[in-house]
């Protein structure tokens, strides 16, 4: 089989704009994705925000505030990000993003100034609907000769003498595992907040790419720190994980109180200026530090409400959203029934939920791994946004690394001399892939899935403690030597067979955790979106960044100093 010059793995917003940088670049580009392209991923279930600073948003004609400089939104995001950011990610986030805006304004996009959101110093940033940025670069991916393969699960990498040379994965629809030779490889498979059960993305998010870059010898950062959501309903049941309070609340600047059990204002105690307007990472600690004392709803959440306002402001809201219909619909969801609660002055039951993963695979401003031919972008990455993300960061994130990773992949593709080797470890792989369906009798995916959630939600959660960190370490351990190897499929069937991807999703999802868990032990400080209840320190912490790679099969831990190029935390 001919090796293709790039292999893109995931179809979102970071994937597709790889691809189509890739093809500029004069390279034969293959995506494959685990599901149906503009059906799965993260990019269609997003708000769109792109952030930009002002100076770079009037640049393009879209209006902004031209006071606000590139230096402003670098300073904004490394604030944000408590100074653990990688200076180098950051700068090329600010300075690159406005020429990938250009190109989708070249390709027809409509654009739209959004408001400030907390964290930003000015009114930055463009937006799209997710769905629309899904259908727009795809489009432009199809134009520029790119092609797809759907519903391939990427599993592993293919190796020759430690070189890359393809993915080795399970075609889904025919239920047989193969191998796909390529130059290069760009990974693009998202975050990993599938492996929560409180979250506002997609099943499919389970961790397959970071599970892939430390077979290959690539390192994580900062997998401690995942973003939730603050204000994400939890009952009804059929609500579960929507974040449309945060909505209509707080995101939108509407005072909304957030109270425990007792009718406090809890935020108080964080921020007293900012209270329920402050950052993500602030009001959903504070949330989960009430959980955690006992001072939360019954379902097991915090209360929100509007009572305190007319309901005229509620009831105008609509008029002023530019995510909301009059009729109160919402990213396809008829929300009246929800609405109607709040006008009868009830709270509605919130959680903070998983929501962006801000730990990932390690790279460069280039989207190198440090591994031969293995790049990687988008929310799959981790070190940008440091402990924690501002609103619209993501959509910047994915447009630039994915325009690095795709040029270097295509270029050092095209560099390349002669043919891939052979993969040595193809044989390993694939029984790797296919033992789940020859175990007749063993444990079914769900059951390790669950347990596997369990552990995330009880550990690694908005707000941590070493007892539950260590417990949860030692049982996903004990999971790994006495459960995983018994894991099998209930079903004989080959094709579309359910627990087979489950089964593969819970491999990759054991790295993923006990690389978080090693990290939130290892990191003993409180700092951004990871807060530990157990820190009673004053001082801020020195940041570091926490590094995992796989050695001797095992999982290892270090600490690598921040570098501050443009910007020291006393700026």
């Amino acid at each position: 089989m001919e090796a293709w010059d790039v292999i893109v793995v995931g179809a979102g917003a970071a994937g597709l704009a790889a691809a189509w940088h890739a093809r500029a670049e004069g390279a034969s580009v293959l995506v494959v994705n685990k599901g149906g392209v503009g059906r799965t991923g993260a990019t269609i279930t997003s708000g769109g925000g792109i952030s930009a600073a002002g100076k770079t948003v009037a640049d393009l004609g879209l209006g902004g505030d031209p006071s606000d400089t590139e230096e402003n939104f670098l300073i904004d995001t490394l604030r944000a990000g408590q100074y653990l950011g990688d200076q180098e990610l950051v700068q090329a986030m600010v300075t690159g993003v406005g020429e990938e805006l250009r190109r989708l304004i070249d390709v027809g996009v409509n654009l739209t100034v959004t408001r400030r959101p907390p964290g930003h110093s000015s009114g930055r940033g463009v937006r799209i609907a997710g769905p629309e940025m899904q259908r727009v670069m795809t489009r432009e991916a199809v134009r520029a000769g790119v092609k797809f393969r759907e519903d391939f699960h990427s599993v592993g990498p293919l190796l020759n003498d430690g070189q890359l040379v393809g993915i080795g994965g399970l075609d889904r629809r025919a239920g047989r595992a193969e191998a796909i030779p390529g130059r290069t490889v760009v990974l693009a498979t998202g975050g990993t907040t599938s492996n929560w059960h409180l979250k506002t993305s997609p099943e499919e998010l389970t961790g397959d790419g970071h599970a892939l870059a430390l077979a290959a010898g690539a390192e994580l950062i900062e997998m401690e720190m995942m973003q939730f959501l603050p204000c994400c309903l939890i009952a009804p049941e059929m609500w579960r994980g929507l974040q449309f309070p945060w909505i209509i609340g707080p995101q939108a600047g509407v005072r909304a109180w957030l109270l425990n059990r007792y009718g406090e204002r809890f935020l108080a105690r964080w921020d007293p200026v900012n209270m329920e307007l402050s950052t993500r990472d602030v009001v959903s600690a504070a949330m989960g530090a009430e959980i955690a004392a006992g001072r939360g709803s019954p379902n097991g959440g915090v209360y929100l409400s509007w009572a305190h306002l007319p309901i005229d402001i509620v009831e105008n809201f609509p008029s002023f959203s530019r995510s909301i219909s009059q009729d109160w619909h919402w990213e396809g969801f008829d929300m009246t029934p929800v609405v109607e609660r709040i006008r009868q002055g009830r709270a509605l039951e919130v959680a903070p939920a998983a929501h962006f993963s801000i730990g990932g695979i390690r790279i460069d401003a280039t989207g190198s791994t440090g591994v031969p031919g293995l790049y990687a972008c988008g929310e799959a990455t981790g070190g940008l946004h440091g402990g924690n993300r501002l609103s619209g960061n993501a959509g910047a994130q994915v447009l630039v690394q994915g325009r690095a990773a795709g040029r270097s992949a295509g270029r050092t593709a095209r560099a390349a001399n002669g043919v891939p080797g052979a993969p040595e470890n193809w044989t390993a792989l694939r029984e790797t892939i296919e033992a789940p369906m020859h175990r007749r009798a063993g444990i079914a995916p769900p059951e390790i899935k669950e347990r596997l959630t369990q552990m995330a939600e009880s550990a690694l959660g908005p707000v941590r403690q070493a007892d539950r960190l260590a417990t949860a370490l030692d049982d996903l351990r004990d999971l790994v030597r006495n459960a995983l190897p018994e894991i099998s499929c209930r079903s004989e069937e080959l094709s579309w067979n359910q627990d087979w991807t489950a089964a593969l999703e819970c491999r990759a999802a054991v790295p993923v955790l006990e690389s978080a868990l090693i990290g939130a032990l290892t990191r003993t400080r409180s700092i951004g979106a990871h807060r530990r209840l157990d820190d009673l320190a004053t001082d801020k912490p020195v940041p570091q960044h926490g590094i995992i790679r796989a050695q001797d099969g095992r999982l290892v831990h270090r600490t690598v100093p921040v570098a501050f190029p443009y910007v020291t935390p006393a700026a």
